[in-house]
């Protein structure tokens, strides 16, 4: 079975062949203790022998997120993957084959190393999640960049198939926004054939989500002391509004403040990039993670803008379907 894990530096977006999806956060904690009075909270597992705490209620117990800057694999890759596996992959199924999305600066750099995909070929799972215990082996690794994805799930489908009109968005832009990283990623139309404009593909590292939370934070840091985590969490979660022992603090402006700031932000360092070949696209595509609370403002600049179809998992169903059409 073909499984598609799209890993971000802030949520894991994973999808199987037959359009089943994940999604939680990218954080991981090794369970120590013994679990009393917790509810049934996604997700607890045992990979390989280890007990760890994944996505949300590793968020509860304090996990934090473990960023690399030397682009290479998070050393928790492999037990995200295990998870993934584990809830995607067919019960009678134990042969994956995997592809993984990374962001588009991190592929470029990393795509040709042979040692990127060498921990994660012919290795073998055990899980154990709900009482139930699955063997997994990875029978092969595909890389893509993230943003390529985005595109071909505009012109294919799951299956690998032409999508009806696909041809008319051929030559689009991507903007991916993640919780880290922006990913810009252009294709043109030659001779109803698709090209990847390289020139014109690029990651504006530290421009995500994550600037919107850590403004609130700051904010936050006067009145109460609220960790990343637990501010992303409420804005998740909430309405605006973070309790504390003094009643609610309304965060509301404080977030609307700072994705205007975050839009012009991207919007200056596309267009620095970009210049006049902005202009060339007709088709622009916003995607990711960020998408939607975003589109709104970076609408106003661009105004052939377009908020993707499915922009949580549209990267990961698209690795599917340049898979499939191969």
């Amino acid at each position: 079975m073909k499984i598609a894990v799209d890993i971000g530096n802030g949520y894991v977006k994973a999808v199987n062949e037959n359009g089943d999806k994940l999604h939680f956060p990218t954080i991981i904690k090794e369970k120590h203790e013994k679990a009393l009075f917790n509810s049934n909270v996604k997700y607890q597992a045992k990979i390989n022998g280890t007990e760890y705490y994944i996505g949300d209620i590793a968020h509860s117990k304090k996990g934090v997120r473990s960023w690399r800057n030397d682009k290479q694999m998070n050393e928790s890759t492999e037990k995200y993957i295990a998870l993934c596996c584990h809830i995607l992959a067919h019960s009678d199924e134990n042969s994956v084959d995997l592809i993984i999305g990374l962001p588009y600066s991190y592929y470029i750099e990393q795509a040709d190393n042979p040692k990127i995909t060498a921990g994660l070929e012919s290795k073998e799972f055990e899980t154990t999640i709900d009482g139930e215990t699955k063997n997994t082996t990875i029978n092969s690794v595909k890389l893509y960049p993230q943003g390529v994805g985005a595109y071909f799930s505009n012109i294919l489908d799951i299956e690998g198939k032409p999508i009806k009109g696909a041809s008319e968005i051929i030559r689009a832009l991507i903007i991916d926004i993640g919780y880290r990283t922006v990913d810009i990623v252009a294709f043109d139309n030659m001779n109803n054939e698709f090209v990847l404009v390289q020139e014109n593909s690029f990651s504006l590292e530290d421009c995500g989500m994550i600037n919107v939370v850590n403004r609130i934070a700051s904010v936050l840091n006067t009145e109460v002391q609220l960790d990343q985590s637990e501010v992303e969490r409420w804005l998740r979660t909430g309405d605006g509004k973070i309790p504390y022992d003094r009643g609610e603090f309304d965060v509301t402006r404080y977030e609307d403040e700072a994705c205007e700031d975050l839009v012009e932000r991207i919007f200056t360092a596309i267009n620095t990039t970009l210049q006049n070949d902005i202009k060339k696209y007709k088709n622009i595509f916003l995607t990711g993670g960020g998408a939607k609370k975003l589109f709104p403002l970076l609408k106003k600049r661009y105004t052939n803008l377009q908020l993707q179809e499915d922009y949580i998992f549209c990267n990961a169903k698209g690795f599917l379907a340049i898979e499939n059409a191969g």
